[in-house]
């Protein structure tokens, strides 16, 4: 029991920790590229709806979990467990939607042939808002449920959980019978495996391109073509494969939970850990690899400097 409460407090404190700051700060950057330049690229309006997904699922699951961790009672009434678990289903909704998104646009991006698809390309810029407002709005709907039959722990005695009932590490979710149980399960199957296969197509195509990207760059020695959307592209792919990976390991213990121990905590736990996890590593992969977020971070002080020496030579002069 003291390994796993030392495994809690470290696990969840380190998703605040990273989760929080990266997520903020790559809004931040963005956000400070917009009020420089007056303009932000395709690609940095996804990544800062991503980011702004990522912040939502950590704020609503890290935080109440270390809440949890250090007080033996529950923190939430219904209403508020309502609330967090509401937005925390809905966050991680948005990571899957987004970075699908994000992996189906740098493979416009990348492909051979911008000609055939370049009305593809204007189609999502005029689009983007209406795609992200869809999903927004799609996802509010299905995670509805949360809001509906969510209820705190501690409020009914565990024995009177049905089959029906979806853990949490500090709220469950009681469907009032079969049926609405495997319907909401079904339809959130159905968007998962949407979202994922069109991420797994996206990243072996990117993939792809990487491979035919060396052997032609063995062939032709001063070979530069593409070369900004290649590294952009192999950041995409580590965040597809990491997002890959944590969802494979959620679902994993989701299994757990339904097969070999139903009810089990730890298991729901070592779930919800990894289910975080994207939403916490992801930012600090964006941070590393995009070179705009590092350069809005690191001329801050440089245009603050520019601003006080501008004031100081009107006053001057």
């Amino acid at each position: 029991m003291g390994a796993q409460f030392i495994f809690d407090i470290l696990g969840f404190i380190f998703l605040d920790m990273v989760g929080i700051p990266g997520n903020v700060v790559i809004l931040y950057a963005f956000v400070h590229t917009l009020a420089c330049h007056r303009k932000v690229t395709l690609s940095e309006i996804i990544l800062s709806k991503l980011a702004l997904s990522n912040l939502l699922v950590i704020l609503s699951q890290g935080i109440p979990f270390t809440l949890k961790i250090f007080w033996t009672q529950n923190v939430f009434n219904n209403l508020g467990c309502k609330i967090t678990l509401y937005v925390y289903c809905v966050g991680r909704a948005m990571t899957i939607c987004v970075t699908s998104l994000l992996g189906c646009f740098q493979c416009l991006l990348i492909i051979p042939f911008p000609c055939r698809w370049l009305h593809w390309r204007e189609s999502l810029l005029k689009n983007l808002s209406s795609i992200m407002i869809s999903l927004w709005c799609f996802n509010l709907f299905v995670c509805s449920t949360r809001l509906t039959y969510g209820s705190a722990q501690g409020d009914e005695n565990s024995s009177t959980l049905g089959n029906y009932t979806e853990l949490y590490n500090f709220c469950y979710v009681m469907f009032p019978t079969r049926y609405f149980y495997l319907g909401n399960r079904l339809v959130l199957v159905i968007r998962d495996l949407f979202f994922l296969g069109a991420m797994t197509l996206s990243s072996c195509y990117l993939l792809y391109m990487f491979y035919q990207h060396g052997k032609q760059a063995k062939h032709l020695t001063g070979l530069h073509v593409k070369h900004a959307e290649i590294q952009a592209a192999k950041a995409v792919v580590a965040l597809l494969v990491l997002y890959l990976f944590s969802f494979g390991m959620d679902s994993i213990f989701w299994i757990f939970t339904l097969c070999v121990a139903p009810g089990s905590m730890r298991l729901v736990d070592a779930q919800m850990f990894f289910a975080s996890c994207y939403s916490a590593i992801g930012p600090l992969v964006i941070i590393l690899t995009n070179k705009k977020v590092q350069t809005g971070l690191k001329s801050t002080p440089n245009r603050r400097e520019f601003a006080v020496a501008e004031s100081i030579s009107k006053h001057i002069h």
